[in-house]
């Protein structure tokens, strides 16, 4: 694909090295070896960017990060110390001339949330941070997204499709399990109930990630990602479960999930803006390119997570029902127009609308006048970007 961005003047070829690490497998929590010199200078971020890029994730990698780790290049070495990959950030296979490092999240930083990781590290130029999550944090912890590779959330209610053959529908499985479970502190539950889609009386916020169909499938339902449990559970040791599922984006909360985004304060410095006008349709372009061949930024996330050497395990099947999942699904897709990776700014002020109340309830501030405008911009968008699946 050839790259639809402006860049400044030729550059000469630049060296940029970057602290040794270990071999992939090690504790050591030094940073990866890389010697990343400029191939093209159409794709030169020497100078205007930071030395080092860091994107602070929110979990393990998994497909659903495609578009970052396909603009991490060969030589890239993980460190199971910090949690964190490290290589040269290659787009469309020439070396910008800086490096790229991205963290994992979720219990490789204690589950703390993005935002939070980002307002106590400024090192960190994006992290990966969910629209609402957004919302509730805009009046201590503000963040603007610059672009979002996935257009809607993989999150669903799912059940035991052969124990529960007539519900097609939350709503209808609501009317015939005992309780539908949920991590603590999930905002869209709030939002099925306060709907009146779900009864208050069969929510259970214990979930804890377990496989709660296996044993209670007759009488539960569990949230999930399409893009992970159905696979989880259709290659069960013990037999297959096929579960049916609705999106939570099919019933009014719509979040960009894993959008990513940067401190608001940042985007005051020109300095930042001109690294995202040329960082950014990268990013657009890089989800695309995953999307259409997916097999080097795979062996890239499955080498991480190897390195991790955690309880997260994640194979060659994994991120191909994934990413099949996210093409069936619209995830990796255009938005209302013809561009991937912008925003709909009245989907989001929607979502501001719908969240508000549910926020106000817990003792959360969201601030009168919060718009669209405020936690997303298209600023740094290449409209030219489109996707063809």
């Amino acid at each position: 694909m050839t790259a639809r961005i402006t860049m400044a003047a030729a550059l000469a070829l630049l060296l940029v090295l970057v602290s040794c690490g270990d071999d992939g497998g090690g504790s050591t929590a030094t940073s990866a070896a890389t010697s990343v010199v400029v191939t093209d200078s159409s794709v030169n971020l020497r100078g205007v960017c930071p030395d080092k890029v860091v994107v602070q994730t929110d979990w393990f990698p998994e497909s659903e990060h495609g578009a970052t780790f396909e603009l991490l290049g060969s030589g890239y070495k993980p460190s199971k110390a910090s949690g964190s990959v490290t290589g040269p950030l290659v787009f469309e296979g020439k070396n910008s001339g800086v490096s790229l490092e991205i963290r994992g999240g979720g219990p490789l930083t204690g589950n703390q949330n993005v935002t939070s990781q980002m307002y106590q590290d400024d090192s960190i130029l994006l992290g990966f941070v969910n629209t609402d999550e957004a919302i509730k944090l805009y009046a201590t912890n503000p963040t603007v997204a610059v672009v979002a590779p996935q257009d809607k959330s993989p999150m669903a209610i799912m059940w035991r499709e052969d124990k529960h053959p007539n519900a097609k529908t939350i709503v209808d499985i609501a009317k015939e399990v005992n309780r539908i479970s949920v991590f603590a502190g999930t905002t869209f539950i709030d939002y099925l109930v306060a709907a009146g889609l779900v009864p208050e009386g069969k929510v259970d916020r214990n979930y804890q990630g377990d496989k709660v169909l296996t044993r209670d499938g007759d009488t539960a339902a569990q949230q999930g990602f399409i893009t992970s449990e159905p696979y989880q559970y259709a290659t069960l040791a013990s037999g297959p479960i096929k579960v049916a599922d609705q999106l939570i984006d099919d019933i009014g909360w719509r979040v960009y999930p894993e959008a990513l985004a940067v401190k608001a304060s940042k985007l005051k410095d020109p300095k930042v803006q001109e690294c995202l006008a040329r960082l950014v349709p990268m990013f657009q372009h890089a989800q695309i390119d995953y999307a259409k061949d997916p097999s080097r930024a795979d062996a890239a996330i499955i080498a991480t997570n190897k390195a991790y050497d955690s309880f997260w395990h994640y194979a060659q099947g994994d991120a191909d029902f994934s990413l099949k999942a996210q093409l069936t699904a619209g995830i990796i897709a255009n938005g209302s127009n013809s561009t991937l990776g912008d925003f709909d700014l009245g989907r989001v002020d929607d979502l501001i609308t719908k969240a508000r109340p549910l926020f106000k309830s817990q003792n959360i501030d969201v601030p009168a006048g919060l718009r669209a405008e405020n936690i997303v911009t298209n600023q740094f968008i290449d409209p030219s970007v489109s996707f063809t699946p």
